[in-house]
């Protein structure tokens, strides 16, 4: 017990010293794909005043940025708490967000860096979802009029299902979206089954790091919002929109 006990202290810490590697050559990176004069704030003095300005800025050179597109977009206001589908420019459904989690990694980003991944629209390469993307309902017709009116019955349209999809945007941000309120139709354990299933994926960082490799790293960012909203939203965006975000 006490050798599997080491062991397994060995692999956390090991684990976690990879992960903060693999946290800071992530930065290092962004960094390295920074213009230098990119940017003309001191970053050694910058009042909050000033960093508020320049993201919400950088949010609406993003939003008119996505407005030249024909099909709807996403964008997320962490400062405002609110999460909305575009078109043109228009706003055409805003819903507040509930709660929200942001890896502190975004909030350590340099002014410059900041722009780099957040002053212009993400696209977004994949995504996954608890939900199907339009979902197709098929009825076998009727042989007689007897038929017709024994099957006329009411179907009921509330689906005990789990709402929760997750984009994977380009520059290596991840975005989750999770539908939580008091008329939730999912239960606890369907919901966090969902996340599970994805933090799969952290047994396989544990091995690159029994390896002595350095774990890819992906910032994200979880978004809780009501469950209607989140299956309207989902169902109502492109294959593959672009995003706006602004902490």
């Amino acid at each position: 017990m006490y050798a599997i006990m080491v062991v397994t202290i060995g692999i956390a810490l090991q684990y976690g010293i990879f992960s903060v590697i693999g946290v800071r050559q992530k930065m290092k990176m962004f960094d390295r794909q920074v213009d230098a004069n990119l940017l003309s704030l001191n970053e050694n003095y910058i009042d909050s005043n000033i960093v508020d300005l320049y993201q919400k800025k950088v949010f609406l050179e993003t939003r008119f940025q996505m407005s030249k597109n024909d099909s709807i977009n996403l964008s997320l206001n962490l400062k405002d708490s609110l999460l909305q589908l575009e078109m043109k420019g228009v706003v055409i459904k805003s819903t507040k967000i509930i709660d929200f989690e942001v890896d502190q990694f975004l909030y350590h980003l340099k002014p410059a860096t900041y722009q780099y991944l957040f002053g212009s629209q993400l696209q977004v390469n994949s995504y996954l979802s608890t939900i199907s993307k339009a979902p197709i309902v098929i009825k076998k017709a009727p042989k007689y009029a007897g038929e017709a009116l024994v099957s006329n019955a009411k179907i009921d349209s509330v689906k005990t299902e789990a709402v929760h999809w997750m984009l994977c945007l380009d520059k290596e941000i991840i975005l989750k979206i999770e539908g939580r309120d008091q008329f939730s139709q999912s239960n606890w354990w369907s919901g966090h089954m969902f996340w599970w299933r994805e933090d799969l994926n952290n047994f396989k960082k544990i091995k690159k790091a029994i390896l002595f490799t350095v774990p890819e790293y992906h910032p994200e960012i979880r978004v809780v919002v009501s469950e209607s909203e989140a299956k309207a939203i989902y169902r109502a965006l492109p294959v593959k929109p672009f995003v706006g975000i602004r902490l």
